[in-house]
């Protein structure tokens, strides 16, 4: 699978506007076009940017991901809709930071979250800097030691990790904070995670190869996928 995440810096004011034209415009020419979503989010208050949005679409294959961007630019198959829709965007959007991504091992496609209903309140969304063209690998080692030892048993799931070969000092970690607002803990369940003997073993071990990250939290629109 490949995977396209979006950051879209939103107009002031047009969130609503731009939310609606997703899911009742973009969402029918997606689905025709076999684009598939993984989830459509708002930004937090409080922690990032905003007014901002965040989106992750999923595709089958590179083959796939040509064909969507020759159906928006070849005259001879052209969508129009399509074409439409990406040229329209700035009546919401002033900036979108766009970036073409491969998964991690443990990350479900979104025929995995459908089927085993996953679901999210609340997410975290991380964006890691990394040593150059260490980014597979930091994926790696936050599935065998953050996720195992730390995340899953303070009650996270694993909405989508993700790294490109065209962003060498970028991974991208998004982890569903629990399934109801009552089960959502940012800080963890249990013991502290400033006392956790796990949580110091895996900021000692990340810190080989991260270099700093930049988190935000996010909430679930109504047409999301995991939500």
């Amino acid at each position: 699978m490949l995977y396209l995440h979006e950051i879209h810096q939103v107009r002031p004011g047009q969130t609503a506007g731009l939310l609606h034209a997703v899911e009742h415009d973009f969402l029918p020419i997606a689905e025709r076009n076999g684009i598939r979503l993984v989830g459509y989010w708002e930004t937090a208050i409080g922690q990032g940017p905003r007014p901002e949005t965040v989106a992750v679409w999923e595709l089958d294959d590179f083959a796939h991901y040509t064909d969507v961007v020759r159906k928006q630019r070849d005259p001879g198959h052209l969508d129009p809709e399509l074409r439409d829709w990406y040229e329209g965007t700035g009546e919401w959007i002033q900036k979108t930071d766009g970036l073409v991504c491969f998964a991690s091992k443990l990350t479900p496609t979104v025929a995995e979250l459908q089927a085993n209903g996953v679901a999210a309140k609340l997410c975290s969304h991380e964006q890691i800097h990394v040593q150059p063209a260490r980014q597979a690998e930091y994926l790696e080692l936050c599935e065998e030691m953050w996720w195992r030892r730390v995340a899953e048993p303070a009650g996270r799931s694993i909405v989508g990790l993700y790294w490109s070969p065209w962003k060498n000092t970028r991974a991208i970690c998004i982890w569903g904070q629990g399934a109801t607002w009552e089960e959502c803990a940012p800080f963890g369940q249990g013991e502290s995670w400033t006392t956790d003997r796990d949580m110091a073993l895996w900021q000692t071990l990340g810190r080989e190869i991260r270099t700093d990250w930049d988190d935000r939290f996010l909430v679930p629109t109504s047409f999301s996928t995991v939500r």
